[in-house]
């Protein structure tokens, strides 16, 4: 057998599975630099026993074999047990899962489809009833896999002001996490839910809940840690509370420049300077986050859709506090535009939020503001048929 394109061939089964070089080792019973030999091409297996105990681990197809080498021996069907027969199905439903999970938010973010949401909700409910009697060796990433897709759907739901999905979903991804005792998906779930608590109006509660989740997300990642101290500034500046909020901020800015930017992270520079702007300006500084603006807009000057739309509301807000209406109207206009085509109640009740209060201080005598009353009312209508 050519040991190069054998070495590829395990590679490439390896990757499809979202398995380490560790994970093989583990599963094959081999050291981890000697399945790294393998893949490298520069170590043949000892014998045919090898490459089918391997190609079986991996499912990797017997005319795959046949393909690259000669004598490969066949197979044989061994008797399959019920515990076979589960793992099997855990793993049909693991292997599409596995980048749905990671892609499917950032496909909603980019693009409006229906459909992104209801899929997911369907592999959901498929991997949940496959759970219920399972206790196979794929459990455990079965339960990590649905907590972070229960997390993603209580985002979407949070998005379209469903309150009560929202804090069902997260719920679930907190109670996954201490099912597996798994820091990460504490930390989210209850980080989440204290933001929906915070939504609602219920800040001491939601300050309770962020103080309950502080064990876990010491114990957690760096982009969890950082999500959670950015959440907790949000809940501190949307009431006021400038010293709490500063506390807040500081070090999950401190995380952000620890960290490399990946797409795959739940947290990233770009996002806490957002999140740094949306305070000062609710903080009655809007001269500190526009300055802040120029920054990331040299940082990330591409954005998918639904993240500019929020993105551009936010700038909108920092001009109207600041008392540049053009400037503030312009972008507003164009941010309800944008939330109009990706369907968000949540960024048109932020702008109506934004009016109603600008509307009883003295610059709300100014027409130039009935243009942004209007484009709020076009908005809302639109929302009927959403």
């Amino acid at each position: 057998m050519n040991k190069n394109e054998f070495g590829k061939l395990v590679k490439s089964y390896r990757q499809q599975r979202g398995w380490t070089q560790e994970e093989l080792s583990d599963r094959w019973g081999y050291s981890r630099g000697y399945v790294a030999q393998i893949e490298a091409g520069k170590r043949k297996l000892d014998s045919a026993e090898q490459v089918v105990r391997l190609a079986d681990i991996l499912d990797i197809p017997q005319e795959k074999l046949e393909a690259i080498g000669r004598g490969i021996p066949q197979r044989k069907l061994a008797a399959v047990s019920s515990k076979d027969a589960d793992n099997v199905i855990l793993q049909m439903l693991l292997e599409p899962g596995r980048d749905m999970v990671k892609l499917a938010y950032m496909v909603w973010l980019a693009d409006q489809n229906q459909n992104i949401e209801e899929n997911l909700r369907t592999w959901t409910l498929k991997l949940e009833q496959a759970l219920t009697s399972y206790a196979g060796e794929f459990a455990k990433s079965a339960q990590r896999l649905l907590a972070y897709a229960h997390l993603m759907r209580g985002r979407m739901a949070f998005d379209r002001l469903d309150f009560a999905a929202a804090s069902g979903h997260f719920l679930e991804t907190a109670d996954l996490g201490q099912e597996m005792n798994d820091a990460d998906c504490i930390a989210l779930g209850m980080s989440y839910q204290a933001d929906v608590l915070r939504k609602r109006g219920r800040y001491e509660t939601a300050l309770r809940c962020f103080e309950a989740a502080k064990p876990y997300v010491t114990a957690a990642s760096l982009d969890v840690q950082g999500k959670h101290y950015a959440q907790v500034a949000r809940a501190h500046y949307i009431f006021g509370d400038e010293q709490r909020f500063l506390r807040a901020i500081n070090p999950a800015l401190e995380i952000a420049d620890q960290m490399k930017d990946s797409v795959m992270n739940l947290f990233s520079l770009d996002e806490v300077l957002c999140e740094q702007a949306a305070g000062f300006t609710r903080l009655d500084q809007p001269e500190k986050a526009i300055n802040i603006f120029k920054q990331t807009d040299h940082l990330r000057p591409f954005r998918p859709l639904r993240e500019l739309g929020s993105y551009t509301l936010e700038k909108a807000l920092a001009y109207l506090y600041a008392g540049d209406l053009d400037q503030g109207i312009d972008f507003a206009l164009r941010g309800l535009q944008l939330a109009s085509e990706y369907h968000s109640k949540r960024h048109v009740r932020r702008m109506e939020v934004t009016y109603n209060r600008l509307h009883i201080l003295p610059i709300g005598k100014d027409k130039r503001l009935n243009v942004l009353r209007e484009a709020i009312i076009e908005a809302q209508q639109k929302q009927e048929g959403w």
